[in-house]
């Protein structure tokens, strides 16, 4: 059964420049909310649930929703600096199969997600 790892504060801080806090709309102390800036009218939103090992990204342009991403099995959920930016990096899976999804999120947006049989 995945149990979820998610990086710390201070990481998200320091690639990103924010830091997560409660998820708005349900206020539950489980969900975690991170909204990250990308360009004018542009941001990338993470939540996760710790209890459900579950994670969602939206990519919005323009207050529209262009990318939808939602996970369930996570086992790890971190942020990298690159050369360039930052990067989301997303595993999940269960017996028989796995999956990582890495989102590019500075200088632009950028979505790869893989899922193969183990």
């Amino acid at each position: 059964m995945p149990n979820l790892e998610v990086a710390a504060d201070e990481a998200w801080l320091a690639c990103l420049g924010v830091a997560p806090g409660t998820e708005d709309v349900s206020g539950d102390e489980y969900v975690r909310e991170l909204r990250v800036p990308v360009a004018e009218g542009e941001e990338v939103q993470i939540t996760w649930d710790v209890t459900d090992d579950s994670v969602r990204v939206r990519h919005r342009r323009g207050g529209r929703v262009v990318a939808d991403l939602f996970r369930e099995m996570a086992t790890l959920l971190t942020v990298a600096a690159t050369g360039s930016g930052a990067e989301i990096v997303l595993e999940y899976g269960s017996l028989g199969w796995s999956g990582r999804a890495r989102i590019e999120v500075l200088p632009a947006v950028r979505v790869e997600d893989t899922v193969l049989r183990s």
